[in-house]
Parts: structure tokens; C-alpha cells; sequence
């Protein structure tokens, strides 16, 4: 059965299930498509109740307000694939074994024999242990809190992709989960978007008290010649800020701690939060400014972000997205009349803080 005659079968069905959910003051067919206008004004929780059931029935549909006039129109739904099990596995272990190997190059590291005399091959496999478990702790988990995410939001989406890196350089290049139908509206948007880094976020700040926990306390003294050797071998990185805070929490204000391969862990992990946090569309902030930004307000924002990365040192990164600007597209939610919720916009204050607190400049600014 063609798609037309599918729906003038099921008309009267779908005119009931709007008329249950919207007072209907005109219905007709625009360009062949079906069209109610209603009356009522706010219709955040009418419209997604009118569409869990209309997707009972196979349809789908998008509110807009034209004219100071609210129009649903309703379309055929296709019912998103099965996910892929085999793809996203592999590419999970391959990763696992980049990590890993990773964890162990960076447990070899000479350094950690002049800190901790006694350092054998036993610390080396330890250390890489727990790196490894606490990368990929993060990246994990930041994926889940999307899939959680979608799952309470009704949206289907895929597993997680995770990205092999290269073993010495970067380890991962993280991982995605696809989203496999059109979001409701702007709260599911935003709340989407920002699971992510949340979930990553609280997860990089318990791996770092574990960074903390296992670091070797040295006098500030020599912590300086240990610095100027790391320097030497091109192993000194800018810390967020976040680390600072939770230094003070330990009150040794003569040492400083030595962080052993967990502490990049915690690093890399703030990181990808912060990453994570721009307004760029191909990122997790881009759809949470997005909810809230017009069009044109998320592009100008964008393109702000990509200069923030160019200017802390992130140029590989920046070039990237904006190779793939092009060919992004702007997909708005089926109800563009709903604004995003009160609170949602008042805890943008708290997100922008958490991006302050994990932001890791890879340039000295000043």
C-alpha cells in the first residue's frame, strides 16, 4: 500500500487521536499533507502525549505556528532499525586494546621510577590498569547518560560507537551514539545534549580524587626539577582548574602532588567534557545552545567556539569541525512552538561554569 492510500485509510483514526489531544478548529490537506490548526496555545505536553500516540499508529507529526496560528501536520513514521550489535563491538574491543597499550606507554614512563624509587614492571601494569579502566570509565559513561537519556525522552537511538585512537599520541578519539528519529522538542533537545557531559563530567571528577589519592606528594622544591625534566621530554600539560579546587581540599600547601597514570585519565577526561560543552552542532553543545538559540544566533555562537579552540591551541581539532560545518544540517525538533523550559535555561549558568572548571587551555593565554 502506497504511503497516500495508507493514510486516507487511517484518517479517521489519527483525526480522533488529535481531536483527544487539541481543540481542532481546521483541518484540511496542504500539499498533500495532513493539517489540523488548534487553539491552544501552549502545547508542550499535549503534543508529545498526541505523538507517543499517533507513533502507535505509524505517524508522526511536527507543530508550527504560522501566522499566530498553531498547525500540526502529520506524516507517515518509519519505524527506526534494529541496532547493530557486531560494529560498535569491535570497534569497543579494538579500543580497549589501544587504551590498554596506551596505559602501558605511559606507565613506562621514566619519571615515575625517580618519583617512587622501587618502580618495577608490576607498577607499570598496575598503573596501565587503572588508566585504562578510568578512560574508558568516562568515555563510557558519558555515552550511557546520552542512551539513558533518549531512552526516558522516547527517542530510539544506537549503541555506542567508540573511536580507536593511536596508543602514545591520543588513545581514543572518544565515542558517538547516533539518534535514530527526530526529537520532540526543545527540552528533549537540551536534556539529550547535556546528559553526556554531565555523566562524564561527575565520573572525570572521581577519577581525578583517585588521581589525587594515588598521587606522590613531593616538596615544591624538587617537584620543580621533576618539572623541568617532564619539560625535557615534552610531558607537561596546563591543568583545568577544577584541579586546583580540589587541591586545596588537601591542604599541603608546601608539596605538590606527582600524578601517576590515572591523573591523565582525570586530564583527558576533563577535556572531552569541556570539548564536549562548545556550541558547535557536531558536538554534545550544540544541540543544548540549539534549544534555546535561533538559527542564527547557534551559528554566530559556533563559529565563536571555533575561535575560542584556535586561540587556546586546539587547531587540528577546530579544523576538523569546520570541515564538517559544511555539511552539517540544522534539524529542529517536531514542536518549534514550545519554548525550552524555565529551569533549563537557568542551569545553562551551571554548565558554563562546569565548562570554566574543565577547560584545559592547550596555549599559555597570558
Amino acid at each position: 500500500m502506497e504511503l497516500s492510500e495508507r493514510m486516507a485509510a487511517d484518517v479517521d483514526a489519527v483525526k480522533t487521536v488529535v481531536g483527544n489531544n487539541f481543540t481542532v478548529t481546521n483541518v484540511y490537506y496542504e500539499a498533500g499533507i495532513l493539517t489540523f490548526e488548534v487553539g491552544e496555545a501552549v502545547i508542550k505536553e499535549r503534543f508529545k502525549r498526541c505523538l507517543r500516540q499517533l507513533k502507535n499508529l505509524g505517524y508522526i507529526a511536527t507543530a508550527r505556528k504560522e501566522n499566530g496560528v498553531v498547525k500540526l501536520r502529520v506524516f507517515p513514521y518509519l519505524k527506526p532499525s534494529k541496532n547493530d550489535i557486531k560494529v560498535p563491538l569491535i570497534l569497543g574491543l579494538v579500543t580497549v586494546v589501544t587504551v590498554s597499550f596506551d596505559g602501558f606507554l605511559r606507565s613506562s614512563n621514566r619519571l615515575y621510577s625517580i618519583v617512587t624509587p622501587g618502580y618495577g614492571l608490576d607498577d607499570v601494569f598496575l598503573n596501565g590498569l587503572y588508566f585504562s579502566a578510568a578512560l574508558l570509565a568516562i568515555i563510557f559513561i558519558h555515552e550511557m547518560g546520552h542512551k539513558l537519556s533518549a531512552r526516558v525522552d522516547g527517542v530510539t537511538a544506537s549503541n555506542p560507537y567508540f573511536i580507536p585512537g593511536f596508543p602514545g599520541i591520543i588513545p581514543t578519539l572518544g565515542a558517538v551514539i547516533f539518534q535514530k528519529e527526530p526529537l520532540a522538542n526543545r527540552d528533549d533537545m537540551f536534556d539529550i545534549g547535556v546528559s553526556g557531559p554531565i555523566a562524564g563530567f561527575i565520573t572525570a571528577v572521581v577519577v581525578t580524587f583517585v588521581a589525587f589519592e594515588t598521587a606522590v606528594w613531593i616538596p615544591a622544591d624538587q617537584y620543580r626539577v621533576i618539572l623541568e625534566t617532564a619539560a625535557r621530554e615534552g610531558t607537561v600539560v596546563e591543568v583545568p582548574v577544577i584541579f586546583s579546587f580540589i587541591r586545596l581540599l588537601y591542604g599541603r600547601a608546601d608539596q605538590v602532588p606527582f600524578f601517576m597514570s590515572v591523573g591523565f585519565a582525570a586530564w583527558l577526561g576533563m577535556v572531552v567534557t569541556a570539548l564536549n560543552l562548545m556550541p558547535i552542532w557536531q558536538l554534545d553543545g550544540g544541540r543544548i545552545f540549539r534549544s534555546f538559540l535561533t538559527k542564527r544566533q547557534h551559528t554566530i555562537a559556533s563559529y565563536a567556539a571555533l575561535a575560542v579552540l584556535v586561540f587556546t591551541g586546539y587547531y587540528f581539532m577546530a579544523l576538523l569541525l569546520i570541515l564538517m560545518m559544511g555539511r552539517s544540517v540544522d534539524v529542529a525538533p517536531l514542536d518549534e512552538v514550545s519554548p525550552l523550559s524555565r529551569w533549563r535555561k537557568v542551569s545553562i549558568v551551571g554548565l558554563i561554569a562546569m565548562l570554566i572548571l574543565s577547560y584545559v587551555p592547550l596555549n599559555r593565554i597570558f
